[in-house]
């Protein structure tokens, strides 16, 4: 889509059936109305298929960071039974595996938040787009049995009231989230990598003293 997906559904929804009829009253409404609900399901339809991709990925990450855990835990064992072998070499590269998942996750779970909240507004979207629908389609109905002046007074038009004051709510939800930025400085590379060493040194002591416990 050249509009983006938030911008096309305000425009949708924030249209103003009254003045739409109005605009059409030398023509016919009933056809500009039907103009306007097949471009809202068309909208629908692509944020459908929007909404699938993203279920699609979330699957996917919850699934890798399943796999994480899993693998991170096993590790653990395995890096446990070196020690009792005396093998701390493998019990090194056992930590240091460990740590690279460690590092990996937290990416990984905001990336599952980021594409959750997007399923999310995306759902509310499709559901304030089919609430438009139906009172678009209410004012057909109302065109067609009442005077315009009736009309102006309807539950019709209160009804279009409430769902764009929903939809003003339904738009203020899920702002950008923050991105996680990962800086590296050549400077500090040395000093990062013994940072590693330590850390590794210090979890394989802890890990010693478990076993021997």
């Amino acid at each position: 889509m050249n509009e983006s997906i938030t911008r096309r559904v305000s425009r949708l929804i924030s249209g103003n059936i009254n003045a739409l009829i109005e605009a059409a009253e030398n023509s016919s409404p009933e056809i500009i109305m039907k103009e306007s609900i097949r471009e809202i399901q068309d909208a629908i339809s692509e944020i459908k298929d929007a909404l699938g991709k993203s279920i699609v990925e979330s699957k996917m990450i919850s699934d890798k960071i399943k796999q994480l855990k899993d693998t991170h835990a096993q590790l653990l064992e395995q890096s446990k039974l070196a020690i009792r072998e005396d093998r701390e070499d493998l019990a090194k590269a056992a930590i240091e595996k460990q740590m690279d998942i460690e590092a990996q996750k937290p990416i990984l779970e905001e990336n599952l938040k980021e594409v959750n909240a997007s399923i999310k507004k995306n759902e509310e979207y499709i559901i304030a787009l089919q609430g438009k629908i139906r009172e678009m389609e209410d004012a057909i109905k109302v065109k067609q049995t009442y005077k315009k002046e009736q009309f102006n007074n309807s539950s019709a038009s209160q009804k279009v009231d409430k769902a764009e004051q929903a939809f003003n709510r339904v738009a203020g939800i899920g702002g950008n989230l923050d991105k996680i930025a990962l800086e590296e400085a050549s400077k500090l590379a040395d000093l990062a990598d013994l940072q590693r060493s330590v850390n590794i040194q210090d979890r394989l002591a802890a890990l010693k003293t478990t076993i021997n416990d």
